[in-house]
């Protein structure tokens, strides 16, 4: 009769069974595999429902990154994606920007290791005319740029320092003023950040300290795995 009930049970969708007069022991394994299997199903599902333009992959290392992934994209906050260049991290950005809430957004690159010094607060913040010499009109910045939607803030740690900490404030209170402005502006934009610089050997203390990462409080890392590269259909020239 025992027989009988526990191959019903495991016809049904049963896990597993324990008879009657089991120890707390006799429940550690079974336990441990149920919760892992619904682990690995829910991993699955959010995986699969991803649009993963460009994003090709199957092992160990990309799933973990994918499911990373997965996290960031239903949630509004502040990433920073770590990997060595050729990695394919504004891949990443770009999918976590089309799953998310602010697919419909626009999706606003900045090299920060390409800003020319003298212009960079200028390309961030925008600047009203005359401004500065050449400043024949007003123009918004690449963070108004990116109201609605995603601010992807490429090789972030090479901002200058300076930029960094105007940068935190503008990140926790989603307002800046313009270069020769006198008034505030609002943007509404979600950050994803990248480096390719090892960010357990970044500063803990002073101006550059884990750039942007801090002023989001809990900011998920996804870091790319070193072979990715080579699973993708192109590289970027610096991500």
């Amino acid at each position: 009769m025992m027989a009988d009930g526990a191959s019903l049970a495991i016809t049904s969708g049963a896990w597993d069974y324990l008879q009657k007069g089991y120890s707390l022991g006799d429940l550690v394994m079974p336990l441990r595999h149920a919760v892992e299997y619904r682990r690995e199903r829910i991993a699955h599902a959010r995986t699969k429902a991803l649009e993963l333009e460009g994003i090709v992959g199957s092992s160990a290392s990309i799933r973990r990154a994918l499911d990373s992934l997965a996290q960031a994209a239903s949630s509004d906050t502040t990433v920073l994606i770590t990997g060595e260049t050729g990695t394919g991290k504004e891949l990443f950005a770009r999918a976590i920007h089309r799953n998310s809430d602010r697919r419909e957004g626009p999706f606003i690159v900045v090299d920060c290791a390409a800003l020319p010094k003298n212009l960079v607060e200028s390309m961030l913040f925008g600047h009203r005319k005359g401004a500065f010499t050449g400043a024949d009109r007003d123009r918004d910045g690449m963070v108004r740029l990116a109201d609605g939607g995603t601010l992807f803030l490429d090789e972030v740690g090479e901002m200058p320092p300076s930029i960094q900490k105007a940068f935190l404030r503008v990140l926790q209170e989603k307002s800046f003023r313009p270069v020769g402005g006198a008034k505030e502006v609002s943007s509404d934009f979600r950050l994803v950040a990248a480096t390719n610089r090892d960010t357990t050997r970044w500063p803990r203390k002073g101006p550059s300290a884990r750039p942007c990462s801090s002023a989001s409080g809990a900011t998920p890392s996804t870091s790319l795995p070193c072979g990715s590269a080579a699973k993708m259909p192109w590289r970027s020239p610096r991500t």
